[in-house]
């Protein structure tokens, strides 16, 4: 796979964790910031989505911006109480795709449909077509990326995953794990579609613990802002159209 570039993560509690990610993806923001990117994944599944409204909670008790990225079939299942969400100016919204395939293993013209259907449904249902990507499983390579950016949204990947789907995690372990490893322009992934065991009951110790570290924290746009201006791709995602 060209272009492909593979980066071994810091270890999670949940197990040492490979990231697959390529030029023009960003998987963290400046590390002499202050800032940090609280993300969380909104995965489908065959089975009816549903939201972690605990997380959702912590965020706005405690005021803290966030980006979500949303898996289409998910934000269809839950439109009623995404449509809120979108209403609340500390949440921002990128694609998770439409459901949560292997992109790597997809021919260019099924990675396109898949990411085209993720869009128009978050965009359908929030009012705000989503310029932020986020590959499932946090595959990637030049060839999905381009797709991405073709279709107008920027790849982002991460470099603290928190390990919040294991299910021997604590809280406690949770928080201290994520203000460990934490870092200047760091991106945070977690999860608010139940797949998080101890996130809800983590989330508001992490929040300020960061805080009295002296980190601000931030979407994923805001975090964009730090970082220089992306590159002009010449023709990015063109050959992959059809």
């Amino acid at each position: 796979m060209t272009g492909l570039l593979l980066l071994f993560a810091p270890m999670s509690p949940a197990g040492s964790r490979w990231i697959m990610t390529a030029p023009g993806v960003v998987g963290h923001g400046a590390r002499k910031s202050k800032e940090i990117a609280l993300t969380f994944d909104a995965c489908s599944t065959p089975r009816r989505g549903v939201i972690d409204t605990g997380v959702v909670n912590a965020l706005r008790e405690t005021r803290t911006p966030a980006t979500i990225f949303a898996g289409g079939k998910w934000a269809r299942d839950v439109a009623p109480y995404l449509r809120t969400l979108a209403a609340d100016t500390l949440f921002e919204f990128g694609s998770h795709a439409y459901m949560h395939p292997h992109l790597l293993k997809l021919s260019s013209k099924e990675i396109r449909r898949e990411l085209r259907r993720g869009a128009r449904t978050i965009a359908s249902i929030t009012g705000r077509a989503p310029g932020l990507f986020r590959a499932p499983y946090g595959e990637i390579d030049a060839r999905v990326a381009g797709i991405a950016d073709s279709l107008g949204m920027r790849s982002i990947e991460y470099d603290l995953p928190s390990g919040d789907p294991d299910t021997s995690i604590s809280r406690a372990r949770l928080v201290k794990y994520v203000v460990a490893k934490a870092r200047g322009g760091s991106i945070v992934v977690m999860h608010v579609n139940g797949r998080g065991r101890r996130t809800a009951e983590a989330l508001p110790d992490i929040i300020a613990e960061l805080r009295k570290k002296g980190y601000t924290l931030v979407t994923v746009g805001r975090l964009l802002a730090g970082l220089p201006a992306r590159p002009a791709r010449p023709g990015a995602g063109r050959a992959h159209a059809q």
